[in-house]
């Protein structure tokens, strides 16, 4: 019998505080506004800023994901630029921006600031019983299976896969066909909240299915309210 394998993209599973809604710039942003603004209480600035007024500032790989980039050996020092360029959107003075940039990462990994989805445990171990394999797809740093086991779903999640190392972000097919060919022969159902990444997954011969989104479903997609309506989906399947 094949392996079937649910892949899951992280935010359905964990939040970080400041995470900005799905809207006019794009999927959720998995807390990186948040992390700006956390990292710029912190420094000495004696300056702040809401993440709803940092996130129009932020260009980060997966907003372009047609656009290509190589394995980065250093993924956090590549990004220090954008980071400083959101601050200083929001008028911090550059060199202080460029310094409070190099603080991000301990902010955005800051165990404190994450938690899981609620029922999210619950779910997996419901995949997992019908006979799903959980999954996991990041947009976003290296970090994941640290970020996995802060949130206590390591131990619950089969593989986990970040596009720091793959070089591919979601909805790219590559991002898709990365995990597929890691895997290897086996069924996949893709779970996301970004309607992009479900057209995505559909696009690969994926099937795909929106959680907890309030926007459009993809034609041939499907939805359901949580990660528990897509386990209760993928049984018996």
């Amino acid at each position: 019998m094949r392996n079937r394998y649910a892949l899951l993209a992280f935010e359905t599973l964990a939040s970080r505080r400041g995470a900005t809604a799905a809207g006019e710039h794009g999927p959720p942003d998995d807390g990186w506004a948040g992390a700006l603004c956390d990292a710029l209480v912190a420094s000495d600035t004696g300056r702040s800023a809401t993440p709803e007024a940092v996130r129009p500032g932020l260009d980060l790989p997966w907003h372009d994901p047609d656009r290509m980039h190589p394995d980065w050996p250093d993924w956090w020092r590549h990004h220090e630029s954008a980071f400083a360029d959101a601050l200083a959107a929001v008028d911090v003075p550059r060199r202080q921006a460029d310094a409070i940039a190099r603080e991000v990462r301990a902010a955005y990994l800051d165990p404190d600031a994450w938690a899981a989805i609620d029922g999210a445990p619950a779910a997996l171990d419901r995949l997992e019983a019908a006979g799903w394999r959980p999954v996991v797809y990041l947009n976003g740093p290296p970090e994941v299976d640290r970020l996995l086991g802060v949130v206590g779903l390591d131990g619950r999640v089969t593989r986990a896969f970040t596009s720091a190392a793959t070089g591919y972000e979601l909805p790219h097919a590559r991002a898709f066909e990365t995990v597929e060919d890691a895997l290897g022969d086996g069924r996949f159902w893709f779970a996301g909240r970004d309607p992009a990444a479900i057209g995505g997954a559909l696009d690969v011969g994926i099937p795909g299915v929106l959680v907890a989104g309030e926007e459009a479903v993809p034609s041939g997609g499907r939805s359901v309210p949580d990660l528990g309506g897509l386990a209760e989906l993928l049984d018996g399947r």
